[in-house]
């Protein structure tokens, strides 16, 4: 990856029980926690790494999640508006073992 480029990779999850957030919480280190005012429950944040992904993947299985109600977003600062990223490959990873879509957000500066 560019060194001019602040790429940031997690997994959301938008409408969470209180009981599981706390869950995710406790297991893994979560970027944000934050009450979800449109679906209800708990919009949880957490860095997506290999370590991660596997908690992450069986964490939706066994609590039967539905991957509707999750993402994997990328985030990427640059200051340039026209641009090639090569994207992690844990991102294709995460999406196809999971279901979960890709949404990214960027900002130039």
């Amino acid at each position: 990856m560019d060194s001019d480029i602040e790429l940031n990779i997690s997994f959301r999850f938008f409408s969470l029980t209180e009981e599981l957030s706390n869950e995710i919480k406790s297991s893994l280190k979560a970027s944000s926690c934050r009450p979800n005012k449109k679906l209800g429950g708990f919009v949880v944040c957490v860095p997506l790494t290999p370590s991660s992904l596997e908690f992450i993947g069986s964490f939706v299985t066994s609590n039967c999640l539905e991957v509707e109600n999750t993402d994997i977003f990328v985030s990427f600062v640059t200051e340039y508006d026209s641009r090639v990223i090569d994207l992690p490959n844990i991102i294709t990873k995460a999406s196809f073992s999971i279901g979960s879509p890709v949404t990214l957000s960027y900002t130039v500066v």
